[in-house]
C-alpha cells in the first residue's frame, strides 16, 4: 500500500500547498510580522511530508518531534484547515483529505513542543 505522502501526488503537492496558504495569509501580514514566516513555512512542509510518508516508528516519532518543536500551533492549526479544504478543491476525496490532517494532526499532538525555533 502506498503511503498517504504517494497518494497526495507526493513532497511537491504538500510544498505548494504549504507555499499557497503563505502566500494567501501574507496580503494580511505586515513587513514585520512576516519576516520569520519562511522559516516556519520550510518547518510545516518539512512537518508534514514526514507526517504523511511511511516511516517506521521510532524514527517517525523522533524526527517529528524535532520538527514540531518549530512550529506555531496556531499557525499549524490554520495549516491544516487549509490542506484539508485544498485538497478537497483539488479533487481529492474528502476521506483522503481528513485522513491526512487527522493523521498530520495526531502526530503533532504526540510530540513535544516546549521549544519555538520559529515564529
Amino acid at each position: 500500500m502506498s503511503s498517504l505522502l504517494e497518494q497526495v501526488g507526493g513532497a511537491s503537492v504538500v510544498n505548494r500547498t504549504v507555499s499557497e496558504f503563505y502566500q494567501a495569509i501574507g496580503r494580511h501580514l505586515t513587513q514585520f510580522e512576516s519576516c520569520d514566516h519562511r522559516k516556519q513555512q520550510i518547518r510545516q512542509s518539512q512537518f508534514l511530508n514526514h507526517a504523511f510518508s511511511s516511516q517506521p516508528e521510532p524514527v517517525r516519532s523522533s524526527r517529528a518531534s524535532f520538527l514540531a518543536r518549530g512550529l506555531n500551533p496556531a499557525l499549524f492549526e490554520a495549516l491544516l484547515e487549509y490542506v484539508e479544504a485544498r485538497l478537497i478543491e483539488l479533487g481529492f476525496s474528502i476521506q483522503l483529505s481528513s485522513c491526512l490532517v487527522e493523521t498530520a494532526g495526531d502526530l503533532y499532538d504526540n510530540c513535544e513542543q516546549d521549544l519555538f525555533i520559529a515564529c
